[in-house]
């Protein structure tokens, strides 16, 4: 049986649910922010909000939404997922490749530039 949300206003609650629970200051299930599983799931969500408000509003709805996904250091957000890493006590063993997975795992649905990845990974991994 297949799942999906053909209502706006569902999508953009489930939306909001997945925000809070892949960007909480104090998580109860410290996996969820991680999960490669949650974070297809959180981008779908988002590309498929895109496309409604695309049908409702024009191409201009697109912009809007790719401003938004755009992760700077300045947002909450980016706070957040560098405070999870600084406490991931398996991060030192992984290769430079396991860490930009994770880490765009961790920002999913938003997207972060080739530059805001590296410069997160080198403030975390030299403040080891």
């Amino acid at each position: 049986m297949a799942f999906s949300i053909d209502n706006y206003d569902e999508l953009m609650a489930l939306h909001r649910a997945l925000m809070e629970a892949k960007f909480s200051e104090s998580p109860n299930d410290l996996a969820i922010q991680g999960s490669s599983l949650l974070s297809k799931i959180a981008n779908n969500v988002v590309e498929s909000l895109t496309a409604m408000d695309m049908e409702k509003e024009g191409e201009s709805s697109i912009a809007k939404w790719q401003k938004w996904r755009e992760i700077i250091p300045e947002r909450r957000e980016y706070k957040i997922v560098q405070a999870k890493l600084k406490s991931e006590s398996s991060w030192i063993e992984w290769n430079r490749s396991k860490q930009i997975e994770y880490v765009q795992s961790l920002f999913s649905p938003f997207q972060a530039s080739e530059e805001i990845i590296c410069d997160l990974l080198n403030s975390v991994n030299t403040n080891r």
